[in-house]
């Protein structure tokens, strides 16, 4: 009867583990119809992770290495990015106005102010151009001057260079552009409500264009541009390489495999739980006989039943 509880044992587990197998294939199956996808996948991670470590080495090193050369405000970009629109939009409307009331029609007359309002802003940018090369000039020194981590930086510190007749022409562009928005803002407005209130509105659209040059002048900063964009550089790397890493078929492969393995420890378990039963019924056997068994074991003997198959994994 020992053999035949031995033998009932080892039944137990080869059944549970069949039946464990049986119930994680579904998840293997899975698992492995996610693997093509999922090895692609972990490619492009370990491309990215690369990208993302390029990334914020090289905004730190221009962060280390520029850093004192910033020049711009802390307030100076945002004061841009609200001013800008405002002026934009307030030389919109007084065009805008100033056109219906002539008699034009809603839409043409929206289109055409906002054109006038967008050139007026676009002839400040010449205040960009103005504010680099005021920079380029302070930062100006010789190559042999930079220390290893600045020559990797040199045309920030070569100053202005050439091309200062097209800065002019650029200038003069931009100043005739305020001319003639200022002109025919006035002239629109003093055929309609007299040559004062033309006055008036032409001198406005005129500052309005120039206040656009101001404000570009003082946000302007090719450094902290710099800086800027290797910034964004970075977050993008590390936002794509998230993007990547919970991608579905990583997770998917990863959750099938997890359940598959729980699946299997779980009847593997089962198997060892049933074969322990097994052995008991085996040890009440000498229980209900102690008269051939006797009721203990000899000097030396380990417990357990005598001539117990080892279990998987487990010792005898």
């Amino acid at each position: 009867m020992q053999h035949q509880y031995q033998a009932l044992a080892g039944e137990q587990e080869s059944l549970w583990a069949a039946e464990g197998e049986a119930a994680a294939r579904p998840h293997q199956a899975e698992a492995a119809g996610q693997a093509s996808a999922a090895e692609a996948t972990e490619f492009l991670l370990r491309e990215s992770e690369g990208q993302v470590r390029d990334a914020h080495a090289d905004h730190q090193h221009a962060a280390r290495t520029l850093s004192q050369h910033v020049k711009r405000s802390s307030g100076a970009k945002l004061r841009y990015w609200v001013g800008l629109p405002v002026l934009w939009l307030g030389d919109t409307g007084g065009v805008w106005t100033a056109a219906v009331t002539n008699g034009d029609l809603v839409y043409i007359a929206l289109l055409l102010a906002l054109a006038s309002g967008m050139a007026g802003v676009c002839s400040g940018l010449i205040g960009t151009e103005l504010r680099i090369i005021r920079l380029a000039r302070a930062r100006q020194r010789e190559p042999e001057q930079l220390n290893a981590d600045e020559q990797r930086y040199q045309q920030l510190f070569a100053g202005p260079g050439g091309g200062m007749n097209i800065v002019k022409l650029v200038g003069l562009v931009s100043l005739t552009v305020v001319g003639l928005i200022a002109i025919g803002v006035g002239s629109l407005r003093a055929s309609i409500e007299g040559s004062a209130t033309g006055l008036t509105f032409g001198l406005l659209a005129a500052a309005t264009a120039l206040a656009s040059g101001l404000l570009s002048y003082s946000a302007a900063d090719d450094v902290a541009d710099l800086l800027d964009t290797l910034s964004k550089r970075a977050q993008r790397a590390e936002a794509r390489h998230l993007k990547l890493a919970g991608s579905a078929p990583l997770r998917q492969r990863a959750t099938s495999l997890t359940n598959a393995r729980s699946v299997h420890d779980e009847h593997d378990l089962r198997g060892q739980a049933a074969a322990e039963h097994m052995e008991s019924l085996a040890w009440h056997i000498h229980v209900r006989n102690p008269a051939v068994l006797g009721h203990g074991f000899s000097a030396g003997e380990q417990g357990g039943v005598i001539g117990r198959r080892p279990r998987r994994g487990g010792a005898a």
